[in-house]
C-alpha cells in the first residue's frame, strides 16, 4: 500500500510538472509570422516598447547622444523587416534572440531584441 502511494505521488508530480512546464515556441516559426502579419506583430510586441537611437551632432565635435523613448501600442506602426534593401542576421543570445537588420549599401543598422515571455516570443527593444 505504501509503495502504491509513493508511485501515485510520483506520477502526480510528473504530470503536474509537464502541465506547468512551458515550452518556448520555435523562433523561426514565430519570425515568419512576425514579419508577415501586422496584427501578429503588434500582439507580439511588449508595450511600452523601449526604442533607443543615436542623435547625431550637427558638427564633428559634438558627441552622439543615445536617446531612449517608450513607444505605446497606439503609436505602433508595422515594421517592414524583410525587403530588398537589407538583410537580417538572427543570433541566439543568452535567453533570447537578436535580429540585426543590416542595410545593403544604405547605412541601415537596427538591432531588434526578442525575449520569451510565458513560452512566446516578444519584441522587447529596438536599438537603431
Amino acid at each position: 500500500m505504501k509503495i502504491l502511494r509513493i508511485a501515485l505521488a510520483v506520477a502526480l508530480l510528473f504530470s503536474a510538472t509537464n502541465v506547468f512546464a512551458q515550452k518556448t515556441e520555435n523562433f523561426k516559426t514565430f519570425w515568419k509570422s512576425f514579419v508577415a502579419d501586422s496584427v501578429f506583430q503588434k500582439e507580439r510586441t511588449q508595450f511600452p516598447l523601449t526604442s533607443m537611437y543615436y542623435q547625431y551632432g550637427e558638427i564633428e565635435e559634438e558627441h552622439d547622444d543615445l536617446i531612449t523613448e517608450k513607444i505605446s501600442a497606439d503609436d505602433w506602426w508595422f515594421l517592414i523587416l524583410e525587403d530588398q534593401y537589407s538583410k537580417n542576421k538572427i543570433k541566439k543570445e543568452n535567453d533570447g534572440y537578436i535580429v540585426e537588420q543590416i542595410g545593403i549599401e544604405n547605412g541601415i543598422y537596427i538591432k531588434f531584441t526578442f525575449k520569451a515571455i510565458n513560452g512566446k516570443w516578444y519584441l522587447v527593444k529596438i536599438l537603431a
